[in-house]
């Protein structure tokens, strides 16, 4: 793959570098698989991440386009997280498979066969 051809814009990269913050200010590199909804980015979890606990404590995040090994290709970006109630996670999984295909639905899957139930974190832009 040529360097132009790595997807930079974080509407179009099929990863993305979720960092949140520890109470003290400690970043915590995540890569996750997104997909846009509107002016905002979608991303799957799951209901033990530890995440979550950070964004219930501070929502602010930043986000970057990775590629498969977490590894930064393009600027990151401010933004502000929400964890989405459990009605949305339907309608945001069907757009993330729609997204990812195989990928996706082998991740939520095997998700679910260890027991694990999937919480959507909606990113906006800050």
């Amino acid at each position: 793959m040529t360097a132009s051809a790595i997807p930079v814009r974080l509407t179009e990269a099929m990863l993305v570098d979720l960092v949140t913050f520890r109470g003290n200010g400690t970043p915590v590199h995540t890569p996750v698989l997104s997909t846009p909804r509107g002016a905002t980015l979608l991303v799957r979890t799951h209901h033990t991440a530890g995440k979550l606990k950070r964004i219930r404590q501070r929502p602010v995040v930043e986000v970057a386009p990775c590629d498969g090994r977490g590894r930064v290709i393009g600027p990151a970006r401010p933004g502000t997280a929400r964890i989405l109630p459990a009605s949305e996670t339907d309608e945001c999984l069907d757009l993330l498979h729609a997204r990812h295909g195989l990928i996706g639905r082998l991740a939520t899957v095997l998700r679910h066969v260890r027991g694990m139930r999937d919480v959507i974190i909606e990113v906006s832009p800050s």
